[in-house]
């Protein structure tokens, strides 16, 4: 969960939350008992991280007023649990067509990603697609970095992991990551450090 500055912020997006529609600041000074410039302040906070965004509610009469809402972020920021949902569907699915199936189910979604992402390697250099693989990653939530360590060689860290929970029960997801660096890029590609061996990061060699 994101961590929020103050207990006020944290109220302030349950008030947004609960009523699923734009808040003012006059009603979120109501709400929380604050002055107008605390709950300013807590607004300025919010979009800054991307948690809530402003529209101008059109009135017949005076100047437009702003109206405050979630953003998807701010919308995330309340606890789901996709993990062990995810966790459970594929315990599911092992149990009825044994390991295998899960297998496929990774190489599938695998295969259809790169349909997506080697668009933007097309044609590149070999530097240019470790960048772009690692800007792929990034966007996907795992902190990606890239370095050069030699020519035509080169070291790709995930500093987070995206499916960490998902990974801890079935690290044939960790295999599929290999294989569809080492597709994207088209290049060897070999895991150097793994999270889940207690690893503080993930990361790859890849070599031209």
């Amino acid at each position: 969960m994101l961590d929020v500055r103050s207990s006020a912020s944290r109220r302030l997006l349950e008030l947004l939350k609960e009523t699923g529609r734009g808040i003012a600041v006059k009603e979120l000074c109501e709400e929380l008992q604050l002055s107008s410039m605390a709950v300013r302040r807590q607004l300025t906070f919010l979009e800054g991280d991307g948690l809530i965004f402003s529209e101008d509610e059109r009135k017949k009469i005076g100047r437009p007023a702003k109206r405050y809402y979630l953003t998807d972020q701010g919308h995330e920021y309340f606890e789901r649990d996709y993990a062990n949902f995810a966790i459970e569907l594929l315990a599911a699915l092992r149990s009825l067509n044994g390991k295998r199936n899960v297998s496929q189910v990774f190489e599938r979604r695998m295969h259809e990603d790169l349909e997506t992402a080697r668009k933007r390697v097309l044609g590149k250099t070999l530097e240019a697609r470790v960048h772009d693989a690692t800007k792929w990653f990034t966007e996907k939530g795992y902190m990606a970095r890239w370095e050069k360590i030699a020519t035509d060689k080169y070291l790709i860290k995930f500093m987070n992991c995206a499916v960490l929970q998902v990974a801890k029960k079935f690290p044939q997801i960790c295999v599929c990551e290999e294989n569809f660096l080492s597709e994207l890029i088209q290049a060897k590609v070999t895991r150097r450090h793994y999270i889940l061996k207690n690893g503080h990061f993930c990361s790859y060699l890849v070599e031209g």
